[in-house]
């Protein structure tokens, strides 16, 4: 009965894992999933036409003819592949995106995660001062939802465990 019971335990926890993750299990099976993005920085051309997944903030949108570039501030991914907040960034990756994407709905300051192939590096110019990019196709794209869209519904926008007996005078 004990080991019937373990093995049930594990089953639940293994379905609970995966259930966390917003990349579908194929593109999990086809990315490198222990590369950290320092190292993916430095040697990107090591990773060209590997699939990796990253995560970050947005930082800009740019729509062109034919495609939109994302540029996204990275930082690591927690368990369920949500990205840390932005203090936790190690650096900064260009998404190119085949097709257009509304910057209204991709906003500075959004949080998502991709999965999507290494196709090299671009320097561009930060404040004056030269910036290397890690420049990504995407295959994958989860755009998480921002938090003041979570308690939209919740009457006067309170705190999940409000109490509405609770006065304080």
């Amino acid at each position: 009965m004990k080991r019937f019971s373990t093995l049930i335990a594990l089953l639940i926890a293994g379905l609970t894992l995966q259930a966390c993750n917003v990349i579908s299990r194929n593109m999990m099976a086809d990315a490198l999933t222990d590369v950290p993005f320092t190292q993916l920085s430095h040697e990107a051309d090591t990773f060209r036409g590997q699939t990796v997944i990253l995560g970050g903030h947005v930082i800009e949108v740019r729509n062109e003819a034919r495609q939109t570039i994302i540029v996204v501030l990275q930082t690591p991914l927690s368990s369920g592949q949500e990205p840390l907040p932005p203090d936790r960034s190690e650096g900064r990756f260009m998404l190119q995106h085949d097709g257009f994407l509304d910057p209204e709905v991709f906003t500075k300051g959004r949080t998502l995660t991709v999965a999507g192939t290494v196709s090299g590096v671009i320097r561009e110019a930060i404040d004056h001062e030269p910036y290397d990019y890690v420049v990504m196709e995407s295959r994958e794209i989860y755009l998480w939802e921002r938090m003041e869209d979570l308690y939209r519904y919740r009457s006067y926008n309170r705190p999940p465990f409000y109490d509405p007996w609770y006065h304080r005078y």
